[in-house]
């Protein structure tokens, strides 16, 4: 009999495209899921971004062959949306004809399995922590005959769901990764500030990602005053916000706007170090922050990273070997840890050199045949 490939039915409840770092997990996944032996198609709203396949990754500057399919939304508030969704998807076509329902949303997993079909539920969040309440529904959907497994995007967010009771061998921890194709071509800090145009002589500080409150951008502002001969540049500007009026007038802070995802490694090899805003604020009080998605390309940059010493941080970055990590919230040890790896070239170097190796194997097409293992796995 020939081999037919798994059918994955991927199901998303947001736009697609964006500029949101969900919908480059998503496409990224997805693409790389459908570079393995599997036949999978993205089941999205319908939300007037009618593009299709090779558009959407032609956005995200990734390949693949997934198909894509829309539902009609409604508009309600964010977790009436979430709840239609889940019967959108779950009593539609493309749900009937697949083998594995795939998805992050909550809502269309609990109510698939409810349903017989076989789930696929992932996400980075620790739901059971962050909202107790949940944790009934979370235990009687990971115990259900038809949850072939969940995939987390930390240590952290796997071992919320096992405290709740999840069989340990459904649970898969897969860190995200990074598109090697996106990173070419390698440059110098030199010549990708030539590319810019921005000044050779002076050292920079670099963050990427949504400029926004609540991401702890306020502690790199914090640093930036006490660092007066560093520059710092925040590069994912998308408007005039609160956070966007605070760089008035700030002489060695510059704000670059959003940008499209196969030109972002100039900006990354531009940097002499790369910052992950040193804060607890997106983990703890806002939960919406799990080893965030820029981590992995700052790897792969081989630039040294200033990142906070936060539980989900320290599964990737080690202090003094690949990052120097400091105390979140703490923008005077930060500014010093900064000056100290500006000032010592050897410093540089060791981080430089640990970024790179951390990075080997965590690209997008090593984590999707984790997955594929794991869902294809005999009693999976």
């Amino acid at each position: 009999m020939p081999h037919r490939p798994l059918r994955v039915l991927y199901a998303f409840d947001n736009r697609v495209p964006s500029a949101q770092a969900d919908t480059e997990q998503l496409v990224s996944n997805a693409s790389a899921l459908s570079r393995r032996d599997l036949d999978l198609t993205l089941l999205i709203p319908r939300l007037g971004a009618e593009l299709e396949g090779e558009a959407i990754r032609e956005f995200y500057k990734t390949s693949g062959a997934f198909g894509v399919a829309r539902y009609t939304p409604v508009r309600w508030p964010r977790v009436g949306q979430k709840l239609w969704a889940a019967l959108r998807v779950t009593f539609s076509r493309w749900a009937r004809d697949a083998d594995v329902l795939y998805t992050r949303n909550l809502p269309v997993a609990v109510v698939a399995a409810a349903r017989g079909h076989r789930v696929v539920f992932e996400t980075y969040r620790p739901w059971p922590d962050q909202y107790p309440v949940l944790r009934p529904i979370i235990r009687r959907l990971m115990r259900s005959p038809s949850f072939v497994g969940g995939i987390f995007h930390s240590e952290l967010a796997r071992d919320s769901h096992a405290r709740v009771g999840a069989p340990p061998d459904r649970l898969l921890v897969a860190h995200n990764g990074y598109e090697p194709s996106r990173m070419l071509p390698v440059l110098s800090r030199r010549a990708a500030r030539e590319r810019l145009d921005l000044p050779a002589d002076r050292p920079l500080a670099v963050y990427t990602g949504r400029v926004a409150e609540g991401k702890g951008l306020d502690v790199i502002l914090e640093m930036a005053g006490r660092c007066p001969k560093v520059s710092f540049l925040f590069v994912g500007g998308r408007g005039v916000g609160p956070f966007e009026r605070a760089l008035d007038g700030v002489a060695n802070v510059s704000l670059a706007p959003w940008q499209p995802y196969d030109a972002i490694s100039d900006w990354l090899y531009a940097a002499d170090v790369l910052v992950v805003p040193p804060s607890s604020a997106p983990l703890e009080r806002h939960g919406h922050t799990v080893l965030p998605i820029k981590l992995f390309s700052y790897l792969a940059a081989g630039r040294p990273i200033l990142a906070p010493a936060t539980p989900d941080v320290r599964e990737l970055l080690e202090d003094e070997r690949n990052a120097l990590l400091v105390p979140p919230g703490n923008a005077e040890h930060a500014a010093e840890s900064l000056q100290r790896v500006l000032g010592d070239a050897e410093v540089w170097a060791r981080l430089a050199e640990g970024a790179l190796d951390t990075a080997k194997g965590l690209t997008w097409d090593a984590r999707a045949e984790r997955i594929h293992d794991f869902i294809s796995r005999p009693g999976g």
